[in-house]
């Protein structure tokens, strides 16, 4: 059953306040960055099953706006589709839309790391990111909703506000953790979602808390990665640290050589030096 008062308790604090010798690592690190490149969210492909998770209406009734996912969401990394009407049911299809994600406990709120949409839709949706870092619960009155801000060419600007329903994930993909003298972070594990055996890429998405503000950190750290079985009691080599590859993005290898249960267990590094203050770890199960 979710603890909200554990969660609560666990959350607040951190919202308020790599030619011959080196052929072998040149090529790697390729490899890494095509993976990277490719493998970033790309805002032309829209899936081809979505469902409605919010929709909601300006307060003029000038702008209505749908917000659709590939599933119900989750207390971690999710894509959003927005679609967006006027009010003669005509699609927008050029705006500059804005997500502020809000979190409203009682008399305080806080918001979410978020990556923005482009200002074109692309078969009529404008694509965004929001990491949900807690779950709604109706009984404590924590309730999510995506504000979406939106200007057009020549016509006033507008917002809307759509409320979600965030629902707690089964295995945590979105951690908030202590960086010592660097402040506290959220690290997301956002890729791959489907994990099978063998020596894989892994990504992750980094954020520091400031105050209520959630901004991407680009570079300056790695991530050290290590792999467990807690079943079986053994681990895997051939892990590799996770390096920034774009805006908050990173991207390394880990090795997961049998299925079942395993733990990626995450450490922040800067300089090669561990500064963050405990282990993230992340619950992982491998298929065949």
């Amino acid at each position: 059953m979710l603890n909200i008062n554990k969660i609560s308790f666990a959350l607040i604090p951190w919202v308020l306040p790599l030619l011959t010798a080196c052929n072998h690592n040149v090529k790697e690190q390729q490899d890494v960055a095509a993976h990277a490149e490719a493998s970033m969210e790309d805002q032309a492909t829209i899936p081809d099953t979505l469902i409605e998770v919010g929709e909601g209406k300006s307060v003029d009734g000038q702008l209505s706006a749908k917000v659709l996912a590939t599933d119900s969401l989750t207390d971690s990394y999710q894509e959003l589709f927005i679609q967006l009407e006027d009010s003669e049911g005509i699609a927008v299809e050029k705006a500059r839309v804005r997500l502020l994600p809000e979190m409203k406990m009682g008399m305080m709120a806080h918001g979410a790391p978020v990556i923005q949409p482009r200002e074109q839709a692309v078969h009529g949706f404008f694509t965004g990111r929001v990491i949900f870092i807690m779950p709604t619960s109706i009984e404590s009155q924590h309730n999510w909703a995506i504000n979406l801000l939106v200007d057009q060419e020549g016509v006033a600007s507008n917002r809307v506000n759509v409320p979600v329903h965030v629902k707690e994930a089964k295995d945590a993909r979105t951690i908030a953790f202590d960086g010592g003298d660097e402040g506290r972070f959220f690290l997301s594990l956002i890729a791959p979602r489907n994990i099978s055996v063998g020596n894989q890429f892994i990504r992750f998405m980094l954020h520091r808390v400031s105050k209520n503000e959630f901004p991407a950190v680009p570079d300056g750290y790695e991530i050290a990665l290590n792999t467990h079985m807690p079943d079986m009691g053994h681990g895997s080599e051939g892990n590799e640290n996770a390096k920034a590859v774009s805006e908050g993005y990173y991207t390394g290898k880990v090795n997961l050589s049998m299925p079942g249960l395993w733990e990626v267990k995450a450490d922040l590094l800067k300089d090669g030096k561990k500064v963050s203050t405990e282990s993230v770890i992340f619950k992982v199960r491998v298929k065949k």
